[in-house]
């Protein structure tokens, strides 16, 4: 059985955990840690150097050297873990006591024009949030769906004849319509979730609405939300799973793709209604603009949709899957960014600007491994785009970048651009490039 608890020795899991995805955890949250962090690392340090010098050395010399640095090796993690653990103690001990008081602030950032929200930043409020999420993902198995095992299942049964609906829509403004109650009372009609992590959501989305003002919604950009909106749609993936017909469907957070099979006498209004129906059940409801929701009866008629970042077109009776015009205009985006930053830059400072702007191209249009993503998955101009099957977008892209190099003044680097930078190379012979964590921070500033 999952332990729950806010204890000191799950929360230093977590800890152990977000290390390994890179976060530098000691540095935001255990200052009197971080001095101690420093010196094994330099320990770790002359250790190196002393293999790499042993031949120089002599074996007494040397293993007496080797011995003594794993020994305050093995003193200095034993004191850094300590200090760790005190403060880790005292984060359980004031959720113990319900000293904590979780407060949910609106952020000066947007995400699609819409407003997002953080925690207060504390070790507590950081800590608490990570244990409530693995509460959640492993007491009701919740999870987010995964793009590549959705798109080419969709794929697949769009390329076959036989006659369907499809019906494409997503939730209209899904994080800032979730009914606060109904969501609470979720969580509260099964005591598998245990009474703390409850009691510390609900602190938590009352926050939200002080901060808001809102009487509905949960807080965009707070990691928990994810997992809230999961648990908050889980009868209703229940519901759309249990249509006799069914033959796909996928909700990834709020887009929605599903595929019947119709009986002769179906009328395919009567589906969408059905769904909006199962929405209407938690007060949320579909997005009702053109580009959001579709109803197709196939082989009748002829689609075209955006769906996870593809385009789903009828090319006659064949299917034929590019990218979507939102991520083509991102593409678009980026590389005007780009150029931008190096434009604005290059005069002050040439050679830095010319490597950042080399960095982000080669970024671009290749392919690389994100070493500190869950996974490590690989992204890039191939591998987040490998389903499409009509690939004349990478000529679009290409034209897009020709059109950003021929800004440039230097004429030796506008020459080495045009030569070595190309979507249609990084896509066609799956260029992969490997990036260190330096130069990914530089890579997203380039658009951010």
């Amino acid at each position: 059985m999952l332990d729950q608890s806010f204890s000191a020795q799950n929360f230093y899991t977590i800890y152990k955990q977000e290390n390994k995805k890179g976060k530098n955890i000691i540095a935001d949250f255990f200052p009197e840690a971080a001095a101690y962090h420093l010196k094994i690392k330099r320990v770790r340090n002359l250790i190196s150097k002393s293999y790499s010098n042993k031949r120089s050395s002599s074996l007494p010399w040397f293993e007496i050297r080797i011995s003594n640095l794993y020994l305050l090796l093995k003193l200095l993690k034993k004191k850094r873990n300590t200090i760790i653990m005190d403060c880790l103690n005292e984060i359980s001990c004031n959720i113990a006591s319900k000293k904590s008081d979780f407060r949910v602030n609106k952020s000066l950032k947007k995400r699609n024009e819409k407003d997002t929200y953080q925690l207060d930043g504390t070790a507590e409020s950081f800590f608490t949030e990570k244990q409530i999420q693995r509460n959640i993902k492993y007491t009701y198995q919740v999870k987010q769906n995964d793009r590549d095992l959705i798109i080419p299942q969709l794929k697949s049964c769009l390329n076959n004849n036989y006659p369907m609906y499809i019906i494409r829509t997503d939730i209209k403004s899904f994080y800032e319509t979730i009914d606060r109650e109904i969501l609470l009372t979720k969580l509260n009609k099964s005591s598998i979730l245990s009474l703390v992590s409850r009691k510390i959501i609900a602190k938590l989305l009352h926050s939200y609405g002080v901060t808001s003002g809102e009487d509905n919604g949960i807080p965009r950009g707070l990691g928990i939300s994810a997992y809230l909106s999961e648990l908050y749609l889980k009868e209703f993936d229940e519901k759309v799973r249990g249509i006799s017909n069914l033959i796909f469907y996928s909700r990834y957070v709020d887009d929605i793709a599903i595929i019947i099979s119709p009986h002769p006498t179906d009328n395919k209004e009567n589906y969408l209604q059905l769904i909006k129906g199962f929405l209407n059940d938690d007060n949320l409801s579909i997005n009702i603009q053109k580009d959001k929701t579709a109803l197709y009866s196939i082989p009748e008629d002829k689609y075209d949709f955006d769906y996870l970042g593809y385009k789903f077109q009828t090319n006659g009776r064949k299917l034929k899957l590019s990218i979507s015009d939102k991520k083509k205009e991102k593409y678009i985006n980026k590389i005007k960014q780009i150029f931008d930053k190096y434009n604005k830059s290059c005069i002050r400072t040439p050679e830095k600007s010319r490597r950042e702007l080399l960095l982000r191209l080669n970024f671009l249009t290749s392919n690389t491994r994100l070493s500190n993503n869950k996974g490590n998955a690989i992204v890039g101009i191939f591998n987040s785009n490998k389903w499409v099957t009509d690939t004349t977008f990478l000529k679009a892209l290409d034209g897009e970048l020709s059109k950003a190099i021929s800004g440039i003044n230097n004429k030796g680097l506008k020459t080495k651009l045009y030569k070595k930078y190309k979507f249609v190379n990084g896509f066609e012979k799956r260029k992969f490039v490997n990036f260190s964590s330096k130069d990914f921070s530089i890579i997203t500033k380039g658009w951010k």
